[in-house]
């Protein structure tokens, strides 16, 4: 009988000591919960001046993020929307019987798809280098890299080089891609 009550009495502080743990775990949730709401509201109340003196490092990250978004358009949607212009015809482009200027079908064909032929090598790569370097150095390395590869397409001088450029810049631009989709999950 007494080996029972010595249980009891043993569950009563355990009880008591759970209720003081729940009671601290909620007290910590209000505290963050009014920390975060305290955070938020100054934040909102922030003029634009303040909020570049505090956030340097994340308004680089996002000109350097939209810079390179900016720069994939270019790389795999405006290249293709370049073949109706006559001046690009005339500097890419072969002479015609006629006089006229004509980049090859061919070209066009390995120009449309140059950039999907690198996204494939680079999908492989970049399972490998997310692994070895962490995700967070392979978006960095690849949207240095795409801004790299990027002024290839501003310095060609024949269509040859235009396909190099594609191929190049399709490497970067799937990692990004794949590594962000990770981190979001």
């Amino acid at each position: 009988m007494a080996e029972a009550n010595s249980i009891t009495g043993d569950d009563r502080k355990v009880n008591a000591v759970l209720t003081e743990t729940e009671a601290d775990m909620k007290a910590n949730n209000n505290a963050t919960l009014n920390e975060a709401k305290a955070a938020t509201d100054k934040e909102h109340k922030m003029t634009l001046m303040q909020g570049l003196r505090l956030y340097p490092k994340a308004i680089a990250w996002s000109l350097m993020i939209s810079t390179c978004i900016a720069m994939e358009g270019f790389d795999l949607a405006l290249v293709n929307g370049m073949y109706g212009f006559a001046q690009w015809r005339q500097k890419y482009g072969e002479l015609q019987p006629d006089g006229s200027y004509e980049v090859s079908a061919a070209w066009q064909a390995g120009l449309s798809n140059g950039a999907n032929v690198g996204s494939i090598i680079g999908l492989f790569l970049n399972g490998w280098i997310s692994e070895r370097f962490g995700y967070r150095y392979t978006v960095i390395s690849c949207l240095v890299l795409l801004m790299g590869f990027t002024t290839i397409f501003f310095t060609a001088q024949n269509v040859q080089t235009l396909l190099v450029a594609e191929i190049l810049c399709g490497i970067p631009v799937s990692c990004p891609a794949v590594s962000f989709s990770i981190l979001q999950h």
